[in-house]
């Protein structure tokens, strides 16, 4: 496929007619742009041509009467706006001319879509059937690439994410397999059908009645296995289509969840504080029990100091009397001899001697001792008071303490008051979102579960079966079916299973296919030469290996980038659908050098890729110099004559 010409009339931003006129060749489309001058209505434009859908960045789709350039309602005056996006294109050596149209009228809106093939237009069902045939709208994003939604491809890593299982079946799709898929579904049928007509026959013979009877009963068992998991199946894709819908508006009220994250987180911090300050203030009260002694710590000192200056000093009249004592147990003086150095005393040291015994008499030690064992009672007791400094200290810490949970109290509520305000009104509508989502997610769980049971079940209905048509085949007699039945039944048989092979053979050579031409893009694009090669799973996921073999686990959101490029071109390679490429923010995470080797390869992608950019995205010589002969045209939206206006400005065409 590949696009000729696009016109769009008082689409979104674009006000009157404009056009984008490409050359029937293959190459790069560049459209510039500042922020907010469409972009992103450029690549809806395309995508509500093919599926009447325009969607935010949040992906939600928008409002069909926000759809129509405001200033073209306002110039109107009520009277009647069209708005209109045309595209001409080829595929298979047909020619196509696709238009939607929506008309405000009266305060009523009425779309129109018309698709002409060769000139010749199509009846409005032969129209959207074929379009559903030329781009499936589950399969657009692969056409219509949205950088700033990069995490859709992210989630394909995640096995349990509902967003990637709904992303892998897109896939699937638009590589075909639901061909195969509805082929052994209807192969399987075919077979139980036939089946019925061999158990009817053997309850016509007696021989064989029993068997038929069981057979019968075994067969509305089938029967009813496949229904239910058929149902499963369906409920699951229902739930896992409410799913992603659900994490559409989770992702779009994400702000408001992490901030209603951050309130709930506040109120248990709140709770958890309160606590705190009520086991502070105890701790608190506990103490002023022993706040005295904080209150006497410089008394007890100073008294601590004077009785030990007392304590020397008693101490040393101690030694004196208790020397006194000794040497008025040993003198003797009638005998005029000192005790101490056995020499004779004069009369002059004698006197002197007799005069200190006097001096220091024994009821002078007894009393010194006594003072000395009453002064030492009261320093033990002075030094247990000086606990005080410990006490102090320990208020004062208890205190900060105190004051501080009180701020974060405070704090914490003054955020929470803050968080109310900006959640005012939201509350229940986030509660319920969020509880939706959880149950939404349970119901999944459980369709998947009872699918597998069912699945099961059917599986060994389908062994009994086989057994019991192998008994009555050994007794033959009239119980047997026409032998075009057996042959009907063993071919419808062997068909499924065919099928059933050929749905598990082919997705492994797509996912190979898908892998190596993946790889091929993404080795020309990457800078770190280390990363050598890219491994696909069950989910289409792409993870990065290095020389080694082993998995790249913490890649940057660049190489996130890169690797959602390189599946693009893997499923284009791959897939029996494909078409031109539309790219709204494709270098958004890469750096400069990231980016030419993107620019570089870019074309290798699909045959017709249209970038839409900023200039510092994409400088403009930068373009030229890297595209060259690959680049078809350059476009640039401009400002038109008010902000809600744009207008779309051809640069150079080749």
């Amino acid at each position: 496929m590949k696009y000729r010409h696009l016109t769009v009339e008082n689409f979104l931003v674009f006000k009157g007619e404009q056009h984008l006129s490409i050359p029937d060749k293959d190459g790069v489309v560049v459209v510039y742009g500042r922020n907010g001058k469409g972009k992103t209505s450029l690549l809806n434009a395309f995508r509500w041509v093919w599926s009447g859908q325009v969607r935010k960045r949040s992906t939600r789709p928008l409002p069909i009467e926000d759809i129509t350039n405001s200033v073209a309602l306002q110039e109107a005056h009520g009277g009647s706006v069209r708005c209109r996006v045309r595209l001409e294109f080829e595929t298979d050596g047909a020619e196509w001319d696709l238009t939607r149209s929506l008309t405000h009228a009266g305060g009523e809106y009425s779309q129109e879509l018309i698709l002409r093939k060769n000139s010749v237009a199509l009846s409005a069902a032969d129209a959207e059937r074929q379009l559903a045939e030329l781009m499936p709208r589950e399969i657009e994003q692969f056409f219509l690439f949205d950088g700033e939604l990069l995490d859709q491809y992210e989630k394909l890593l995640d096995d349990d994410s509902t967003a990637g299982a709904t992303l892998r079946e897109d896939i699937e799709r638009i590589l075909g397999l639901p061909i195969l898929e509805h082929a052994a579904q209807d192969s399987a049928r075919v077979g139980e059908d036939a089946g019925k007509e061999i158990a009817k026959a053997a309850q016509r013979d007696s021989k064989t009645k029993v068997l038929g009877d069981a057979l019968i009963t075994e067969q509305n068992r089938l029967a009813t296995f496949r229904k239910n998991y058929e149902a499963e199946d369906a409920k699951a894709k229902d739930f896992e289509a409410e799913a992603r819908k659900l994490e559409q508006q989770v992702a779009e009220q994400s702000g408001k969840l992490q901030i209603k994250a951050l309130r709930d987180e506040t109120r248990n911090s709140l709770l958890d504080a309160e606590r705190e300050h009520a086991e502070t203030r105890e701790r608190f009260q506990g103490l002023l029990a022993d706040s005295w002694r904080a209150v006497l710590v410089e008394p007890i000192e100073a008294r601590l100091d004077q009785s030990q200056i007392e304590l020397d000093s008693l101490e040393e009249e101690l030694d004196d009397l208790r020397f006194a004592a000794s040497l008025a147990r040993h003198y003797d003086a009638s005998s005029g001899v000192c005790p101490v150095c056995e020499s004779h005393l004069g009369a002059e040291n004698r006197a002197a001697v007799e005069s200190h015994l006097k001096a220091h008499g024994s009821n002078d030690l007894m009393s010194a001792e006594d003072k000395l064992v009453d002064l030492k009672a009261n320093l033990k007791r002075l030094r247990h008071s000086r606990r005080g400094h410990e006490v102090r200290a320990e208020i004062r810490t208890v205190e900060d303490s105190y004051l501080k949970l009180q701020q974060q109290i405070e704090d914490y509520k003054e955020d929470l008051d803050d968080y109310d305000d900006k959640l005012k009104g939201h509350d229940d509508d986030l509660n319920e979102l969020v509880q939706r989502t959880k149950n939404v997610e349970i119901q999944l769980n459980r369709a998947r579960d009872e699918y597998r049971k069912q699945r099961d079940q059917y599986e060994q209905a389908k062994q009994n079966i086989a057994k019991l048509d192998e008994r009555i085949r050994l007794l033959g007699g009239a119980g047997q079916a026409d032998q075009d039945v057996y042959i009907r039944q063993r071919l419808a048989e062997d068909l499924s299973k065919l099928f059933e092979q050929a749905v598990v053979t082919y997705r492994d050579q797509l996912k190979e296919n898908v892998q190596q031409k993946a790889t091929e893009l993404f080795l020309a694009m990457r800078s770190e030469q280390d990363f050598v090669k890219l491994t696909i799973n069950e989910s289409y996921g792409l993870r990065i290996l290095d020389s080694q073999g082993e998995p790249v686990k913490h890649r940057s959101a660049g190489y996130e980038h890169l690797v959602a490029l390189s599946l693009l071109g893997g499923l284009q390679a791959s897939s029996p659908i494909s078409g031109p490429l539309v790219m709204d923010s494709p270098f958004g995470r890469l750096d400069e050098h990231h980016v030419d080797d993107v620019v570089k390869n870019v074309d290798k992608l699909t045959s017709q890729v249209f970038l839409l950019v900023t200039e510092r995205e994409l400088p403009r010589e930068t373009a030229r110099d890297l595209l060259r002969g690959r680049m078809l045209a350059e476009f640039e939206l401009r400002r038109g004559a008010s902000a809600h206006e744009t207008n779309l400005q051809e640069l150079h065409s080749v």
